[in-house]
């Protein structure tokens, strides 16, 4: 203890006039005064999200914690004989991005599936599932994922008849960008025996075309499972393979910490594979997927098991993922008003009823799991807020914090209940724009009345609630970067639509501050998962999860923050993406 204490007081008078004599008594401090510090990082503009010294020049490294945050002189003093030194030479840097809400194991396998990801034509996407079945000869299913529904407009549904003419010799099945949509060819539909008189399963639907006949349009994971579960799975090294490949664009977006919101028990299992080999470079939060279909208890005694399972040095799987309403296309998004084009929707239906889905959130609570709840309307939000409050009154205040996700549309009075029952608004900033789905659908589905009223990040913001970024990847972008910019501006990324034309924000009053922004990426999603004492903000002693930008995206034009590239990613210490190497 006392040769701790002398180390603890030369390194204080070493650092003398910094502002850095609470940083340099951690133990990690210490470390690097007696040997050097493994990685130090000098001459930069260090954000730190600390609000007791919110900016730096200069971090230092010890093992898998930082060792001082301050001045590049001081720094420089923690150099020793095999310290890594980066100069930064003005460059960013900033604690590592968390993907509060991400599905890493659906980026399309090129091995397996076609990626029809950003293609916008009905011509580009039939032509690439048809090349891609030309290449893969030996695939005895078609799979893909990504088509847009926009480019079926008027319904925005394709049809069975249009896959058969580009697939005509065996099944093919591909999911849309929102993952809430089946495309099924005529094999496909005679594989899983889906005729005209095959009844629409609980919460899903299936489509008819005219003629009674099944269009090959499935609404919903419910419909969607119908085709599913008669195609051959993935292996385990199908799905560690498309993980590995997925993390790492992750990491090179500067992201170190997600929370995989929809994790199967196969997914998760890659996930621990990964973790035991010292393969994952990554943070992962598991949420546990619930089946509205299935009976509770039986599913809750299998997340008590995997919790157990699944958890390991990186990888936890405390959470379940709980579909409250659907999506767009389907008219599946619950509201409290009924929609706008069309009796026959009406307000749309919660997946669980609310008596149900309170018992399920109370006994989850009561075990300490935190629960997603995926909820675009705010009928679903007011459904989930409904069942938090029930699990605090049965429980207690003092559980686990919960999360919304999506939360497109609040009603007014819900606002500070994200607040009062400590439930994070898990917001995706990509869709805060005037993309196809909030400038053609959403005025269909809920009226312009409705559509000034999308996304409330500042009234959120302004009622105290906790406000984490999920990008929703691969249904939108990854890159932290551009949902940045995207919430400062509520536009496109530089301000341009993807046909180069100069786009308006999406109700500009709910736009947010590049601080308040980037505490949704990092210090709030650690808060999440009640990790803020370990990371989420650079400070002396915590976990050193940080990214390096090769600028400083408060000191460019706001619409020029998308532009910024990560140089360096930097998780536990060890360097997982580095730019000049790729």
């Amino acid at each position: 203890m006392r040769q701790y204490f002398v180390i603890a007081t030369a390194v204080a008078l070493l650092l003398s006039g910094t502002g850095q004599l609470a940083e340099a008594a951690s133990p990690a401090a210490a470390g690097a005064a007696t040997s050097g510090a493994d990685l130090v990082l000098v001459d930069g503009v260090v954000h730190t999200g600390d609000p007791q010294q919110p900016a730096a020049e200069a971090v230092a490294v010890t093992g898998e914690r930082i060792a001082y945050v301050g001045t590049t002189a001081g720094a420089r003093a923690l150099i020793g004989p095999k310290t890594r030194v980066v100069e930064l030479d003005g460059r960013a840097v900033l604690p590592g991005f968390q993907d509060s809400h991400v599905h890493p194991a659906d980026i399309p396998d090129p091995q397996r599936l076609v990626d029809l990801h950003g293609l916008t034509r009905r011509d580009e996407i039939l032509e690439r599932i048809r090349s891609f079945a030309a290449a893969h000869p030996a695939l005895p299913w078609i799979q893909g994922d990504g088509w847009d529904e926009v480019a079926f407009l008027p319904s925005g549904q394709p049809n069975r008849r249009e896959l058969d003419a580009v697939v005509p010799d065996r099944p093919a099945y591909l999911t849309n960008n929102s993952g809430h949509e089946g495309w099924a060819n005529s094999r496909a539909l005679a594989a899983a025996n889906i005729s005209r008189d095959t009844p629409d399963p609980s919460n899903g639907r299936i489509e008819h075309d005219a003629d009674g006949e099944p269009s090959g349009a499935l609404q919903e994971s419910a419909a969607m499972e119908l085709v599913e579960r008669v195609i051959p799975p993935p292996t385990a090294e199908d799905y560690q393979r498309t993980l590995t490949a997925a993390l790492h664009t992750m990491n090179a977006q500067g992201i170190t910490a997600l929370e995989d919101a929809m994790t199967r028990p196969e997914i998760a299992a890659a996930y621990k594979a990964l973790d035991a080999s010292s393969r994952l470079p990554m943070r992962v939060h598991m949420c546990l997927a619930h089946r509205a279909e299935d009976p509770d208890e039986p599913q809750i005694r299998r997340f008590i098991a995997e919790r157990r399972a699944f958890s390991g040095r990186r990888t936890k799987a405390h959470c379940v993922k709980v579909f409250l309403d659907g999506a767009y296309g389907s008219h599946t998004v619950a509201l409290l008003e009924p929609y706008a084009d069309g009796l026959q929707y009406g307000r749309g239906e919660i997946f669980i009823a609310q008596q149900r889905l309170n018992r399920i959130v109370t006994r989850l609570d009561r075990l300490g799991f935190r629960v997603h709840f995926h909820a675009q309307g705010d009928g679903a939000v007011r459904a989930a807020l409904g069942a938090v409050a029930a699990a605090r009154h049965a429980n207690g205040d003092h559980g686990p914090m919960h999360t919304i996700a999506h939360v497109n549309l609040v009603a007014a009075a819900d606002l500070p209940r994200f607040r009062s029952l400590r439930v994070a608004a898990n917001m995706s900033p990509l869709w805060s724009r005037q993309d196809p789905w909030e400038r053609v659908f959403a005025p269909r589905l809920f009226g312009m009345a409705r559509v000034g009223k999308l996304f409330p990040t500042r009234q959120l913001l302004e009622n105290h609630a906790l406000l984490v970024w999920g990008s929703d990847w691969p249904v939108t972008g990854v890159s932290p970067v551009e949902g940045l910019e995207t919430a400062v501006t509520r536009r496109y990324a530089g301000g341009r639509d993807p046909e180069g034309k100069e786009d308006l924000p999406l109700n500009a009053a709910e736009s947010l501050t590049l601080a308040e922004a980037i505490a949704a990426y990092t210090v709030n999603g650690a808060r999440l998962q009640g990790e803020a004492g370990e990371r989420g903000t650079l400070t002396s002693g915590k976990l050193a999860d940080f990214v390096v930008l090769d600028r400083d995206p408060y000191a460019v034009p706001v619409l020029a923050i998308h532009e910024a590239r990560v140089e360096l990613t930097v998780l536990g210490g060890a360097v997982v993406y580095e730019a000049t190497k790729h």
